[in-house]
C-alpha cells in the first residue's frame, strides 16, 4: 500500500513527460494488469468484479487479446479510496 501511495505522490520513479509533448495528461500511459494488481493491492477476480460493478476504470482494448488501464484513472481510483 505504501508503494501504491508513493506512486500518487509522484515520489515513485515513473518518468515525468510534459503533457504539450504528446497530447496525453502529466504522467499518463497505459499500465497493463500485472501493474495494476501490484498498484491496488486487488486479485484479478476482485478487480474484474469491481469493473462489472462500474466502481473501478474500464480497461482499454489494445488489441484482440490485450487489455491496458489508464494509469491516472488507476491513480484516481485508489486516491478515492484511501482519502
Amino acid at each position: 500500500m505504501r508503494q501504491a501511495l508513493s506512486l500518487i505522490d509522484g515520489a515513485g520513479s515513473l518518468p515525468r513527460r510534459s503533457a504539450e509533448s504528446d497530447g496525453v495528461g502529466e504522467d499518463d500511459r497505459l499500465i497493463r494488469l500485472p501493474e495494476v494488481l501490484r498498484l491496488t493491492g486487488m486479485c484479478r477476480s476482485a478487480l474484474y468484479n469491481q469493473m462489472a460493478l462500474g466502481q473501478f476504470p474500464r480497461s482499454i482494448k489494445i488489441g484482440p487479446r490485450a487489455a491496458s488501464w489508464s494509469l491516472n484513472e488507476v491513480r484516481r481510483w485508489i486516491g478515492s479510496r484511501t482519502g
